[in-house]
């Protein structure tokens, strides 16, 4: 109900413009017709002329008022109301005429039958409201007729009303019918505007969706990472910039486009392939990998996956393609990690297992020498033997630094006899059509340095020069003294001062090209073939001189050699070292200390019983750490300093610590570590359990005695 009233006021809303135009040709009509009659008043009934013409012009009068006031009308509900009023004016003036003449046999009925014709013909009202203004109107004419006082009523007015009766039924029917077809086609009218607009808004959707859709699709498509294609009638028929970039840089463009045919063969072949599958088999390709070999084209890894799809009537194909060169160099230079990784714990073990030996041959060679006649060809002997052992020792040292597991031992070194005792090994692994150039200045000094570490950083650099020049060439290595350093230096503080030894390293190899200078210091970075070269030379030699405050520089041209310039700073202070006779006097210093001497090794157990016992202390030697501790249950207070190895079967180093503090808090017992194999990242392990210092192996006895004095007074 709430709904039809709703719809009724927007259909007389729809209906005001021309229900207005109707009302106003309505009161025309009266303004007119109404005075135009009295002709009928003038021949019919002359005795009333003047007094229906009073009434006529007044009926008028008003009518041309209210079509004024139509006119000003600004609702459906004021016109109709004005409507109405005309609608009365008009039906009263003749009804009052009615009652002046013959009211049962007046013919002025006709009269008041064209206003209601006009009433209900002119006005689109709907049935109830023309329905109650004429049953009030033919009310009031019924009323005034049998008003007048005639006493007798001829047949002649129920004829008369008959016809009138009869015909404002048939009007009212029509009037219903034609209010009710009007009001049905503004409700369809409605509903097809409505729909007409669901219809563009579900357009405007529509379009507003597929232009959103298009907007994503391209700003998905267009910065895709990989390469997007369509494939279809065995062409490509839509690629994205990222494909387009790909295919540029493998030359797979004719005039610009790209094209299937221009594709290198294999690449070609495989794609081919993978097209026909998903087009005639409807099976798709999914993260396939694909190298791309050919000659004069740069070697590249690809990802592939292709979808099958259907395109209008037509079946098509998508391509994903992406570069993946860099993931699978990645994924290399993972795996050389990973080998080197492997080799660096397997050079610790190999390390910590040298030493050993090596500690068991240079103490039974110190042994040896105590015993052997200083002028003796057995002196002599021993005096070799310990010498190599030295040299061995230093290799088990590079491993250790190849396995970035050895802390640095610097000490006072003539860079000048570092670089002279190195060309001797120079000359073994430098072939002869290389010329070894040396130009030492005198002057060079002294460096705070590891000799190994120095030893590492020049023969990295001399057998890049080496493999620089596969045909020969000249090698040269000259040092000297400067404060001047390269502008191109911005580690530098400005302003700031210092005294420098050069080592310049330099070669007439092939040089290195400007393209690549400045990556050669990256870590697995090389310009040697496959299994030649690990990439890690130059970035080790990086590491270490920046370990020593140093810096290192590349000046190179393509074609025309490379030179290496080593910065260190300069020690004018040299480490002065205690002659053999204050060691001496400090070995007799002892007083009767007890040591116990914990080593796996049988033989570092008896020249440890040998050498300490020489030296005036009392000493123990167990096997493993669970016999250590079974000693220190029984003679813990007894004990002054721990000789501990820490790498042994069973509890090892560690845990005998942990032990020894947990049985024995605030035990108060020195303890030094002589081990193998140690990590830089154990050291600050090693204190918390109260460990006073740590010696690598091999060592001389005569050199730790000191070390032994120093903890056991302290």
């Amino acid at each position: 109900m709430k709904n039809y009233s709703r719809l009724k006021k927007e259909f007389q809303d729809d209906l005001f413009p021309v229900f207005k135009k109707t009302v106003a040709l309505g009161l025309i009509l009266i303004i007119v017709l109404v005075p135009a009659f009295s002709w009928v008043d003038y021949f019919y009934y002359p005795q009333f002329f003047h007094r229906f013409l009073y009434f006529r012009l007044i009926a008028a009068s008003v009518a041309a008022f209210l079509f004024y006031l139509n006119l000003r009308a600004k609702s459906f509900r004021a016109s109709k109301l004005i409507g109405i009023l005309g609608y009365y004016v008009v039906g009263f003036s003749i009804i009052l005429m009615i009652r002046d003449v013959n009211g049962f046999g007046t013919p002025y009925y006709a009269g008041l039958l064209m206003v209601f014709i006009g009433f209900i013909a002119i006005l689109p009202l709907d049935v109830l409201s023309h329905l109650f203004h004429v049953l009030v109107l033919y009310s009031l004419y019924v009323a005034v007729v049998f008003m007048s006082g005639q006493r007798r009523i001829p047949p002649l007015f129920w004829v008369n009303n008959v016809f009138l009766l009869s015909s404002l039924t048939i009007l009212l029917t029509a009037s219903a019918f034609n209010y009710k077809k009007r009001f049905e086609e503004f409700v369809g009218r409605k509903r097809l505007m409505k729909a007409e607009e669901c219809l563009r808004n579900y357009a405007e959707r529509l379009k507003q969706n597929a232009r959103e859709s298009e907007s994503k699709y391209v700003t998905v498509v267009n910065n895709a990472r990989e390469g997007i294609l369509i494939l279809r009638d065995e062409g490509i028929s839509f690629c994205n910039p990222k494909a387009r970039d790909i295919l540029k840089e493998i030359g797979a463009l004719e005039n610009g486009e790209p094209s299937l045919m221009a594709l290198p063969r294999q690449m070609r072949e495989e794609i081919e392939r993978a097209y026909k599958r998903a087009v005639k088999e409807g099976r798709g390709t999914v993260n396939q990998e694909l190298r791309l070999v050919e000659e004069g084209l740069p070697r590249k890894w690809f990802e592939y996956t292709t979808v099958p799809v259907e395109l209008g009537e037509s079946r098509a194909c998508v391509l994903f393609l992406g570069d993946i060169t860099a993931r699978k160099q990645m994924e290399n230079e993972l795996i050389q990690s990973q080998k080197m990784e492997a080799i660096g714990v397997m050079a610790g073990g190999v390390a910590h297992d040298l030493n050993n030996v090596f500690q068991i041959v240079s103490g039974y060679v110190q042994m040896g020498l105590e015993v052997a006649e200083k002028d003796s060809r057995l002196n002599y002997f021993l005096k070799q033997i310990e010498k190599t052992v030295s040299r061995a020792s230093m290799v088990a040292r590079q491993l250790l630094i190849f396995a970035r597991k050895d802390e640095s031992n610097k000490e006072v070194l003539d860079v000048n006899s570092q670089i002279v005792s190195l060309t001797k090994l120079l000359h073994r692994v430098i072939p002869k059509m290389i010329t070894i150039d040396l130009r030492l200045s005198a002057d060079a000094g002294h460096v705070f340095a590891d000799p190994v570490k120095l030893e590492q950083v020049l023969l990295n650099l001399c057998i890049n020069a080496r493999d620089a020049m596969p045909e020969g060439g000249r090698l040269e290595i000259s040092t000297c003294r400067t404060q001047s350093l390269p502008e191109d230096l911005t580690e530098i503080k400005a302003g700031e001062t210092a005294e420098y030894v050069r080592i310049k390293v330099s070669d007439s190899g092939c040089g290195i090209p400007a393209s690549i200078k400045e990556r050669i210091f990256d870590p697995f970075f090389t310009t040697k073939e496959k299994g030649k070269g690990t990439g890690l030379g130059l970035s080790i030699v990086y590491g270490i001189v920046k370990d020593h405050d140093g810096f290192i520089t590349c000046d190179s041209k393509e074609g025309e050699g490379t030179e290496f310039s080593v910065y260190l700073p300069v020690c004018k202070e040299k480490e002065e070292t205690k002659p053999e006779e204050s060691r001496e006097e400090e070995i007799e210093q002892t007083r009767n200390e007890t040591i116990l001497l914990v080593d796996d090794e049988e033989q570092i157990r008896d020249i440890g019983i040998n050498m300490l016992g020489k030296a005036g202390y009392r000493v123990t030697a167990v096997e493993s750490a669970e016999a250590a501790l079974e000693y220190m249950e029984k003679h813990h207070l007894q004990v002054d300093l721990i000789l501990l190895d820490l790498n042994m079967p069973g509890m090892g180093g560690f845990r005998f610590l942990e032990e020894l503090n947990r049985r024995f808090p605030g035990h108060g017992i020195n303890i030094i570590i002589c081990t193998g194999y140690f990590e830089k990242d154990e050291l600050s392990r090693v204190r918390d359990l109260g460990v006073d210092r740590v010696i690598n192996k091999p060592f001389k006895f005569s050199d730790i005695m000191p070390i032994i004095r120093s903890v056991l007074s302290s």
